[in-house]
């Protein structure tokens, strides 16, 4: 197997930043893209125990105070506590270690709400230097923290090194944090860390769950950027070309990884982490998270908001953006194969795409009243949702030269489709992603699925593919139906290939 993968040579190594930051130089639009404040990734089997070089490479000396954030889940490298070997390393280095735990809900799970951060703003000051070990909701809580303590103070960013516990997420090199408002998530300005420590033996010994989410969180790649270019093609989104083109290790490792991914191999581990570090990279180019969330992410978010009233766990982010992202690709495959058709026969009613606010003000209240009868959630979802209603309506003139000029954009479209629903779901399989809701560490029903599905839209104000979709009064029962005919169909085919 192994003399048939493709070399490791990455076009765009993010271990070594000077040679990375020299190729992006080099291209024609970059003087449009923000610059990588990250300073480096320090990658190796053994890296973790660099930490007292690392920060001191950073100005922070013996001596200094080092805040410790993390969360209560026992985390083993070698058989050894992780989390203790970091911090008896620093303490045996000099330095004053301080070890916030952040509490989890009922489950044991933390997560990411204004109320975390501010327990990391109140022990934060000046003069100390800031240290993360943990995976998304871990890193996002600290990253946005420290980013919101020295805005508040106006003061230089503190030093921050993030330590991957996991390769679950593109969180660490996002410029982004994903934080709660009124029970909603929301993508906030954040920071980078000053340097990422990727200990490979730590990733992998990871349990294989956590691991397989950020493959299932990765996997966007093969559909976000479609939704990112449909809403800029409406006027509603800015499209940066080099997003995409950052992404072309990702396109070309990933999925010939999968084997050694699921197998947890160092060459595994280095691929995923790598091709997470240049997701976080693309949205700091797009200085927003649009480019690996498009309608998977809303899908995977509505479970999210449903978890506290069905009395169930909120379950692994990236392993529902995985199996939603089936679902996503199946609703473009539909969308563009009936615009095609109807363009044909020149059958859309422009005039209907266009739904009243106050209309839709009620819907959106309506369906999230059985979360939280209190309203805050509906109104929360409203007050972002009203946004893109008025941009959809404002993009009419938008929209009519995209539907007369559908054979020009169709083309762009299938070069930000490399893989079918069917081609990614054989990957996910061989990564030994679960393929089913039900099949997830907190299995979801069939019925919330439908419910997050149907009404992804409702929620926030980026522009995907469910909102055409439902614009032009096409998505009902039979529509919902075939998409999940589809993607049982899909998964059956991989399960009868395997």
């Amino acid at each position: 197997m192994l003399n048939r993968l493709p070399p490791l040579v990455y076009k765009y190594d993010v271990g070594n930043m000077k040679d990375l930051n020299r190729r992006i130089a080099r291209w024609s639009d970059y003087e449009q893209i923000p610059e990588i404040e990250m300073k480096g990734v320090i990658e190796g089997q053994d890296a973790i125990f660099q930490l007292p070089q690392i920060l001191q490479s950073l100005g922070v000396q013996a001596g200094c105070r080092v805040l410790a954030v993390m969360d209560e889940t026992v985390m083993l490298r070698r058989g050894e506590k992780l989390k203790e070997m970091v911090l008896g390393l620093l303490a045996n280095a000099g330095y004053k270690i301080e070890r916030l735990v952040l509490e989890g809900d009922s489950y044991g799970v933390v997560h990411a709400e204004f109320s975390q951060v501010e327990k990391v703003m109140a022990r934060l000051d000046e003069r100390c230097a800031v240290l993360s070990i943990g995976s998304g909701v871990v890193t996002d809580i600290t990253k946005h923290s420290c980013y919101c303590y020295c805005d508040e103070k106006g003061i230089r960013p503190l030093p921050l090194v993030s330590l991957m516990t996991a390769n679950s997420v593109p969180a660490y090199t996002s410029p982004s944090s994903i934080i709660m408002k009124d029970h909603v998530k929301r993508t906030w300005p954040s920071r980078t860390p000053d340097i990422i420590v990727m200990d490979i033996q730590t990733l992998m010994d990871c349990p294989l769950h956590y691991t397989v989410g950020g493959v299932g969180d990765l996997f966007p790649v093969f559909c976000a950027f479609a939704d990112w270019y449909l809403a800029d093609c409406m006027g509603i989104s800015n499209f940066v070309d080099g997003s995409w083109r950052i992404m072309d290790d990702v396109k070309e490792l990933l999925v010939p990884y999968m084997e050694e991914i699921a197998n947890r191999t160092y060459e595994g581990m280095e691929v995923l982490g790598s091709c997470l570090h240049l997701t976080g990279l693309t949205m700091m180019f797009a200085r927003d998270s649009v480019p690996m969330s498009g309608y998977e992410h809303v899908v995977s978010h509505m479970l999210d908001m449903s978890a506290a009233y069905d009395k169930r766990k909120t379950g692994l982010h990236g392993q529902q953006v995985g199996e939603a992202m089936i679902l996503s690709l199946i609703n473009i495959e539909k969308l563009f194969s009936r615009l095609d058709r109807e363009l044909a026969s020149g059958g859309i009613n422009i005039d209907s795409c266009y739904p009243a606010a106050d209309k839709m003000e009620k819907i959106v209240l309506r369906v999230f009243e059985p979360l939280d009868p209190s309203g805050k959630m509906g109104r929360e979802c409203w007050s972002d949702y009203a946004v893109k209603l008025k941009n959809w309506t404002d993009a009419r003139p938008k929209f009519e030269a995209f539907l007369k000029s559908w054979d020009t954009y169709s083309a762009v479209f299938s070069g930000l489709l490399p893989y079918t629903a069917l081609e990614c779901a054989r990957a996910l399989n061989r990564s030994k992603h679960p393929l089913l809701f039900s099949e997830l560490d907190a299995p979801i029903t069939e019925e919330r699925v439908r419910w997050a599905v149907r009404n992804a839209n409702l929620m926030r104000k980026r522009f995907t593919s469910d909102d055409l979709v439902y614009y032009l009064g096409w998505f009902d029962k039979q529509w919902e139906d075939d998409i999940f005919t589809r993607f049982y169909d899909i998964v059956k085919a991989v399960r009868t290939e395997d």
